[in-house]
């Protein structure tokens, strides 16, 4: 007998597809469903990204709607591939607006990754949509923000935890970063952080293609420790020619490298890392969503799917009892909210735009993260 998860808060596919469900609950006189539009990467080099945001906003849809959906309605995703140019993340963004993607008018449109989130956040501004980027650090997508929000730590969050894994006794830290919003935020701000202190940074930035990194970690030589930003194939890459090379000093990377790729990888043995509460096994509830997602897909669970989870089931929550539309979501978000989830206590402030949530110092040790 299943049961019922209570509510986590404390206060107050297609086209095709989509298009035929929303024409047969009609035909049933049936209330229209709730429609979330994503726009993610979902080709290209943040395709794994992507693919695993999208799984997760899947498995959350699915236990809402075994719930009875949002006041008895039901949820349905419509879903776009913006990965590419800006081209390509507009005509994403017309897709699911426009309803061409299928269903109505979207509640909510949904964003993954830095670069993708940014891209389309003067859309969301101009047409006044409720946006909220997922797996997206940039401190730029809410700065000056009206309908922006994120669901995912920051750069700036997550430096006071990637600082305090650092060697106090290093005198030049290397930082290995993607050349991208994300990756350049992380530098800047690392950068600024240990400006008062006697710690050199030298910074080797690498585009998103790459996918040797031999020459690349020469710079290794000229620092007693190393910091490494970027999807988990650049970890890995990083990682892996630092070993080749002989490097023996103490190597930090953002939570990326808590992916079970990069844990499981022998290269990473050692590393301190930034981590989510959703990789430790005693937090039961994020176990349960783990076991249930990884039986249907026969894939590791990660933080990730869970940034996609919990935020279908956190807007669920927030329209519990309430109309289902824009405006009162708009209204919820701007007053603020605590909530229970995979990420353990999440928050968003009265009038703030991004959602917090606690980060851990962590080592991987022999595969496994291991919380300090």
């Amino acid at each position: 007998m299943s049961r019922t998860r209570p509510s986590p808060f404390r206060r107050p596919f297609r086209a095709a597809v989509l298009a035929l469900a929303v024409g047969l609950l009609a035909a049933c006189g049936e209330e229209p469903p709730v429609v979330i539009g994503a726009i993610l990467p979902l080709s290209g080099p943040g395709v794994s990204v992507g693919a695993d945001i999208r799984d997760g906003l899947a498995l959350g849809v699915e236990e809402v709607n075994e719930r009875g959906g949002i006041n008895g309605r039901r949820l349905v995703l419509a879903v776009e591939d913006g990965a590419g140019d800006e081209e390509a993340s507009r005509a994403a963004w017309e897709a699911i607006v426009s309803g061409a993607s299928g269903g109505d008018d979207p509640l909510v449109v949904l964003a993954g990754t830095s670069a993708l989130s940014l891209s389309l956040k003067p859309l969301a501004e101009e047409q006044n949509r409720l946006l909220v980027g997922l797996v997206a650090a940039a401190p730029a997508l809410t700065e000056d923000a009206r309908s922006v929000y994120r669901y995912w730590p920051t750069a700036e969050q997550e430096l006071p935890v990637l600082t305090s894994v650092l060697p106090r006794d290093a005198q030049t830290l290397v930082v290995y970063y993607l050349d991208d919003p994300y990756g350049n935020a992380v530098f800047d701000r690392t950068k600024a952080r240990l400006a008062e202190t006697d710690m050199r940074i030298a910074g080797v930035a690498f585009p998103l293609a790459v996918t040797d990194f031999t020459t690349l970690v020469s710079a290794a030589s000229q620092g007693d420790a190393v910091l490494v930003v970027g999807f988990a194939p650049h970890i890995r890459g990083v990682l892996g020619a630092l070993e080749a090379q002989g490097y023996d000093g103490p190597i930090a990377a953002t939570t990326t490298a808590t992916l079970p790729e990069v844990v499981g990888d022998p290269a990473a043995d050692g590393v301190h890392v930034v981590a989510p509460a959703i990789f430790n096994r005693n937090f039961v509830f994020a176990d349960e969503v783990r076991v249930r997602y990884e039986a249907r897909h026969g894939k590791s669970f990660n933080h990730y799917v869970a940034n996609g989870y919990d935020i279908i089931v956190m807007l669920a929550g927030l329209l519990d009892g309430r109309v289902a539309d824009e405006p009162t979501l708009r209204a919820q978000l701007e007053n603020g909210f605590r909530y229970s989830g995979l990420f353990g206590n999440v928050s968003l402030a009265s009038g703030a735009r991004d959602m917090d949530f606690p980060l851990f110092p962590a080592r991987i040790r022999k595969g496994e993260l291991v919380y300090r």
